[in-house]
């Protein structure tokens, strides 16, 4: 028999509207998202950080809990968030709202998709 087993919950976040200065200059915004992350209680264990010509940038947190990352389009004021974590049950939606107010975002739309395995059991043999 099989069954499923959540392992993980992957939010992915998008941002709009966000405000275009705070974008171009993304070691700020890595900045401030980095520290909503880490002030989340969530556990960075790694960190990377991209620079794209003339403007952009991709960031990435690796968690004990799994990851985090943020692809930034400033000339769209647009932020494309991705939270994969294992810390099943704990709510996100404070880390999220903090990192929409500090890209002083006018629109964002949530969605919210459960990690799961596919796994077999087996069921007691009746003698």
């Amino acid at each position: 028999m099989n069954a499923t087993l959540k392992l993980g919950e992957h939010f992915i976040f998008d941002l709009s509207d966000c405000n275009p200065e705070i974008l171009k200059d993304s070691e700020r915004a890595y900045s401030l998202f980095s520290r909503a992350v880490k002030e989340s209680g969530l556990t960075v264990v790694d960190e990377g950080f991209y620079k794209f010509s003339p403007h952009g940038f991709t960031c990435f947190l690796l968690l004990a809990e799994s990851h985090a990352s943020l692809h930034a389009w400033p000339e769209y004021g647009y932020c494309a968030i991705d939270l994969f974590t294992c810390a099943i049950g704990k709510d996100m939606t404070p880390l999220l709202m903090r990192i929409k107010s500090a890209f002083e975002a006018d629109d964002f739309s949530m969605r919210k998709l459960d990690r799961e395995a596919s796994i077999e059991t087996k069921l007691p043999v009746a003698i």
